[in-house]
């Protein structure tokens, strides 16, 4: 596992549990169980591969003191 902190840069757009987006402004804040699409903002070099390439590199998961915060896949690599 690779660990460095990361920054959510923006919410997206938010999506339903079929993956695909809700019509509707940018959302501001997400609630508990929701879904959006996001950009994350690493501090480091990280090694990641889109989820559909190689399912294991293309997962995500954000902690904090211990307690996960967001679980996800990778749709995407900016550079």
């Amino acid at each position: 596992a690779a660990g460095g902190p990361a920054v959510l840069a923006s919410l997206v757009c938010r999506i339903d549990r079929q993956g695909r987006r809700v019509n509707g402004p940018r959302p501001r804040v997400l609630l508990p169980g929701g879904a959006a699409v996001v950009q994350l903002q690493l501090s480091r070099a990280v090694c990641v591969e889109l989820y559909a390439a190689c399912r294991p590199m293309g997962r995500v998961v954000l902690r904090e003191g211990g307690k996960t915060l967001a679980a996800g896949t990778i749709t995407a690599v900016l550079a």
